[in-house]
């Protein structure tokens, strides 16, 4: 009985499910066609698909091994480093994540209103006009009602909006490849032609446009953590190892099945041009009617919502979790309503969000260099995630593996290996200008971990953490200079 009581209101393997892939699909999928086709061809596309495939892949693997092997660690990114590498990794590794997604949030507030301008012509024009940031306003805090209300009645809801959008994403799939023509496929593969007819312009070598691709592709997975960091409200902690590789497999699929099967619809030229998302007016064409812009349109807009909300959850979760454990956080973060989420991390999360749709009706130029910036503060929670496998699989007197026999330490090792590799190749391709910038706001949140370790009452900086953060800031400065160059 109180097992049962204690497994109330949280996440079974469904929800799980649910939430990897509504974190990771979010909007992208909808103009991923288009996105894809401005960068690549055919040929150059499908080996972008198959080199993120394999990467995240490694990631997916890491975070699934680390799960296994360290079941007791909820929150996980924020554990991994902080166990790892001490309280000022784990602060660092929660902040990043935190103000990223605050950020991504306000994508999704400022793309939800430019989509509704579609059923409103005029009225919330760019996403960003004063009835926009009003109508944004209002969809962001009703979320954060509906997620305060806790993770049964948000994740039902979230399960509803997955459930739709796959739907519609299979209707897109099947009515392309009922029109799939091989010669249009095949017509410039390499895309090194100039086809006028076909709007098709010369893109380049292959690696050239391969390289192109990989910023369309390495983000689409953000998210993939997201069973990892609720594992904390999971009923059972070992199917989050089962929820993060579904997830994966589904995502990877459904991204490369838009994205390939369209051009054997359309050429990679005629792609380039159409209206933003690209799925709808492809819809709207083969079915001659804009029926089919309508529905791509409504999933959308389901997509964002139940991305949206996973999330708030997630971003919540790390600094409750850094402020209950170890006092990396002030403690207003580790207060728990009755509900069971954490009330107070979950507002000054709404409250950043607000300010940066704020920010994007100033100045929206500002504001996506802004996103493409908080992008790259996605990295070091997966590469201390990486660094920390490593870690423990090159400790040979530690019984992890010998208790958990589903992974070998030799294996673990090489997951871990090549999973850093390639997150050192995500960060390559976010260009080094944007990453040295990122470095502004890890910096911000130095004074925050000094409020928190004094109100716990704790040492603030060991000598190498000293040395970190001498080191966060003077990439900083330099990081400043870079944005005002």
């Amino acid at each position: 009985m109180e097992e049962d009581k204690s497994k109330a209101g949280k996440l079974g393997l469904v929800g799980l499910i649910a939430l990897c892939i509504s974190a990771m699909v979010g909007s992208g999928v909808f103009d991923l066609p288009k996105n894809m086709s401005m960068e690549a061809g055919v040929t150059a596309q499908f080996i972008s698909w198959i080199i993120t495939g394999i990467g995240i892949w490694f990631i997916a693997k890491m975070f699934v091994i680390l799960s296994d092997v360290k079941p007791n660690l909820t929150a996980g990114l924020y554990k991994y480093a902080e166990v790892g590498f001490g309280p000022f990794s784990g602060f660092f590794t929660a902040w990043a994540y935190f103000i990223c997604e605050c950020a991504a949030n306000a994508a999704y507030a400022v793309l939800v209103m430019s989509t509704l301008n579609y059923f409103f012509p005029g009225v919330f024009t760019g996403g960003n006009n004063w009835p926009a940031v009003i109508g944004a306003s209002i969809i962001t805090w009703l979320i954060t009602a509906l997620v305060l209300q806790g993770v049964k009645i948000s994740s039902g809801i979230q399960k509803v909006a997955t459930a739709f959008m796959l739907a519609v994403v299979f209707v897109f799939l099947a009515t392309v490849l009922f029109h799939f023509n091989l010669h249009t496929f095949t017509a410039n593969a390499a895309a090194t032609r100039a086809l006028p007819s076909l709007q098709d312009k010369p893109m380049g070598s292959i690696m050239h446009q391969v390289m192109n691709t990989m910023m369309v592709t390495l983000w689409l997975f953000g998210g993939i953590e997201g069973a990892v960091v609720m594992s904390g409200k999971a009923k059972d902690v070992r199917q989050v190892s089962k929820a993060t590789i579904i997830g994966f497999i589904v995502c990877l699929v459904m991204f490369a099945a838009v994205g390939m099967l369209s051009l054997g619809v359309y050429s990679y030229g005629e792609l380039t041009n159409m209206t933003s998302p690209s799925t709808a007016y492809i819809l709207m064409n083969l079915w001659h009617s804009t029926l089919g812009r309508d529905v791509i349109t409504v999933a959308l807009l389901f997509a964002v919502f139940s991305s949206w909300i996973s999330w708030i959850q997630m971003l919540a979760e790390l600094p409750q979790h850094a402020a209950a454990d170890e006092g990396s956080f002030p403690r207003a973060f580790a207060k728990i309503s009755k509900k069971g989420v954490p009330a107070f991390s979950i507002i000054i999360a709404t409250i950043v969000i607000e300010a940066v749709i704020l920010i994007a009706h100033f100045d929206s130029s500002a504001y996506q260099m802004l996103l493409t910036i908080v992008g790259v503060m996605t990295i070091p929670p997966y590469l201390f995630s990486a660094m920390y496998l490593i870690k423990i699989s090159k400790n040979k007197d530690s019984n992890d593996f010998a208790v958990n026999t589903k992974h070998s330490r030799k294996s673990a090792l090489a997951i871990g290996i090549l999973a850093f590799l390639y997150i050192i190749f995500m960060a390559y391709s976010a260009q080094i200008k944007y990453t040295f910038i990122s470095f502004i706001f890890y910096a911000i949140g130095i004074p925050i971990y000094i409020l928190a370790r004094k109100q716990h009452g704790k040492k603030i900086f060991s000598k190498g953490e000293i040395i970190f953060a001498v080191i966060i800031v003077l990439v900083a400065i330099y990081g400043i200079f870079a944005l005002i160059k």
